[in-house]
């Protein structure tokens, strides 16, 4: 099955409003079937956040790697899909 976009705002949905019965790792790994079922250009599109306090910009393709690896940007990220 590959995800869709819908599926992974849902996940994110579900993390923030059922965070013991959904995991972080589970949200990963819809976000990199999501990634891997993209067109190539869509992986090189960019994803990210700008903010008074930082900004961060990603390419889709570094997405599931960048959500394991930066904490900060994967609260951000989860929450504006969740509240979306």
């Amino acid at each position: 099955m590959v995800a869709r976009f819908e599926d992974v705002v849902e996940a994110a949905r579900k993390l923030v409003n059922q965070p013991l019965a959904f995991s972080l790792d589970r949200f990963i790994r819809i976000v990199e079937e999501y990634v891997e079922g993209l067109p190539e250009q869509l992986k090189e599109s960019y994803v990210g956040y700008f903010s008074p306090t930082g900004s961060k910009v990603v390419k889709r393709r570094d997405l599931p790697r960048v959500l394991r690896e930066d904490p900060d940007f994967r609260d951000r990220f989860i929450r504006m899909l969740a509240s979306g």
